[in-house]
């Protein structure tokens, strides 16, 4: 019983066992490591697919003067091969950047690439930000909060994936015919979205996942 008039006195703290400690020590050193990969693809990113953008939107725009040039010679549109290959393979690469861009998109139509390319470099710049510093060090300071957010948006994006996904099937259903014809480029234009909607939501899990293991560890 401790004394009345003394300082309280605390329990034992509990020492932690062998596994709990190379545990908590591999966990640590996974941060450290994420740590001292600097920015290497917060640098290269942005770099080798802004490169690659820019070349497709040069060649949309090559494109679009062709297709102005014809008028009215082509009844039904331009070919998906090549007229339209440009746009569908950067619209399908850059999908995020889109909605980034969206309401500027909205204003600023007839210089559409102006306002993209952009957002396009901050979103690959992004990602490759994630990658080197993989966000732990303010995730565990801010734990839980950080959980929950990734659990809502992960549902969030598979909601929308499966959504977009099941529009695209019956679109393929109605009109698809071979996924070795050209139509396979509209397919890839419609399906675009619900794709990185799967793959924005596993990196959701994952970020939950090891954020939840890291505060079980070091808790």
């Amino acid at each position: 019983m401790p004394p009345l008039n003394g300082p309280p006195v605390r329990p034992p703290r509990r020492r932690r066992s062998g596994a709990e400690e190379a545990g908590k020590a591999g966990v640590l050193k996974v941060i450290g490591v994420y740590r001292s990969m600097g920015k290497k693809l917060g640098f290269t990113l942005p770099i080798v697919l802004g490169a690659l953008s820019a070349a497709l939107m040069v060649w949309d725009i090559f494109n679009l003067r062709v297709i102005a040039s014809m008028g009215m010679a082509w009844d039904t549109g331009a070919p998906l091969w090549p007229y339209q290959t440009p746009d569908i393979l950067f619209s399908a690469l850059n999908t995020p950047a889109y909605a980034l861009a969206a309401p500027a998109l909205y204003l600023f139509r007839s210089i559409h690439y102006v306002v993209l390319f952009p957002c396009v470099l901050l979103w690959w710049w992004f990602v490759g930000v994630v990658f080197d510093k993989r966000l732990l060090q303010p995730a565990v300071r801010k734990g839980w909060t950080r959980l929950t957010l990734s659990s809502l948006f992960a549902a969030i994006f598979v909601i929308l994936g499966a959504f977009g996904s099941w529009d695209t099937f019956r679109w393929w259903q109605t009109y698809g015919d071979s996924f070795l014809s050209w139509r396979i480029l509209i397919l890839l234009r419609s399906s675009a979205p619900s794709i990185w909607c799967f793959i924005l939501s596993s990196a959701c899990v994952l970020f939950a996942v090891r954020l939840a293991k890291i505060k079980r560890t070091l808790g």
